[in-house]
């Protein structure tokens, strides 16, 4: 990423309209601005739609938030979103997990048996583009993970995905604090 331009058009909130302007007002009326990759995917109100409305089925879905947002991490880091991981980083923080554990995560690790073995399976569908092996499964179910939480870890990766890669095409400028170096 880039302090400068994005690469693409930016649709900012005073010049949206139609269903762009609509989406802008719940946007600000839950966080209290339009992130940079909304006004981004917002070229094509429905691109910006479906990452809003993946992002509300992943919300109601078998994953805890925590959960939720270690899976964004670990596909932000795989993938190498600046954007992103600063996003999950302000994301972890309000799912209660603290900077050092955050850093571990980054790092692909943590304390908690189930949250690393959530790593480990998040790490491996990445890696093998969904081919995970029978021992794979295995290792997930064996602390307490559904196929119902398998299924809704791939919904993650899915709209992880869809922003990391947008991020790299936008170029998009970072609008909110950059995570912590990693040591």
């Amino acid at each position: 990423m880039t302090t400068q331009s994005p690469r693409l058009q930016s649709i900012e909130p005073e010049t949206a309209t139609g269903k762009t302007a609509a989406i802008y007002g719940q946007v600000k009326s839950r966080m209290s601005m339009v992130p940079n990759l909304y006004k981004g995917l917002a070229n094509s109100p429905q691109a910006l739609e479906a990452y809003l409305a993946l992002d509300r089925f992943i919300s109601d879905g078998s994953l805890t938030p925590a959960e939720q947002q270690v899976v964004r991490m670990v596909a932000s880091v795989h993938n190498e979103c600046t954007y992103c991981v600063a996003a999950h980083t302000l994301g972890l923080k309000g799912a209660g997990v603290d900077d050092a554990a955050i850093l571990d995560i980054r790092r692909g690790t943590s304390d908690d048996a189930k949250l690393q073995a959530l790593i480990v399976f998040t790490q491996e569908i990445l890696s093998t583009k969904g081919f995970v092996s029978n021992d794979d499964l295995a290792a997930v179910r064996s602390v307490g993970y559904t196929d119902q939480n398998i299924a809704d870890i791939t919904v993650v990766i899915a709209q992880k995905t869809l922003s990391n890669y947008f991020n790299h095409i936008h170029d998009t400028v970072l609008d909110l604090p950059a995570a912590p170096g990693l040591d």
